[in-house]
């Protein structure tokens, strides 16, 4: 049987690659954060009353709750909702950002996590993180709720949140106020759909 024999020189040319590979190692060993659910999606409006009346006349979306300059929508039975957000004079109307819902949200854990996977801080852009303390939703409601955000690689906007999140007020934004039913019942509430058939080929 050969024996292979490794010189003083491939020994000094392969440094380089173990070296990348153990750097490649440790990076797809940081854990990843694990998603419960899609908590809500935030979209710009240009006229947020406008746009809260046409989501309730359509879909007879209650309220789950009301921020400075939001409005959420419940959405089905769960916490999730969709937030009607006011534009400022130069925003453009569109999706502003989503939000995904963690086991056990702890800001200092899921910052450092974010770095780890290579999102340092800074302001908004892609591949940064944030926390934002939210303004208090009203006079008695104090501002005591840390909301975590970062942008991805093109610079869409993630927020990350305990699962208990509603957009409300306390240390997880999980204190909202009872449920305000639509004006009335939605077109599509109760509207009997076709059953929808895919077509075979």
């Amino acid at each position: 049987m050969t024996k292979h024999r490794i010189t003083r020189r491939q020994a000094l040319l392969s440094l380089p690659a173990l070296a990348a590979g153990s750097k490649a190692l440790a990076q797809s060993g940081n854990s990843p954060i694990r998603v419960r659910s899609l908590s809500h999606i935030t979209v710009t409006v240009s006229d947020r009353q406008r746009s809260v009346e046409f989501y309730q006349g359509l879909f007879g979306l209650p309220i789950q709750h009301r921020q400075s300059s939001s409005t959420g929508l419940r959405i089905g039975s769960g916490l999730q909702y969709i937030s009607m957000a006011q534009g400022g004079a130069n925003s453009r109307p569109g999706i502003g950002h989503l939000c995904m819902t963690v086991d056990g949200f702890n800001v200092e854990r899921v910052t450092k996590t974010l770095a780890g996977h290579g999102v340092s801080e800074g302001s908004r852009g892609p591949m940064t993180r944030w926390v934002r303390m939210r303004a208090p939703l009203t006079k008695d409601a104090p501002g005591d709720t840390p909301e975590v955000y970062f942008g991805d690689p093109d610079g869409l906007v993630v927020q990350l949140q305990d699962v208990s999140y509603c957009g409300g007020t306390g240390p997880l934004g999980s204190q909202c106020r009872p449920l305000e039913p639509p004006p009335k019942k939605g077109l599509f509430c109760g509207a009997r759909l076709q059953p929808f058939h895919p077509a075979r080929v």
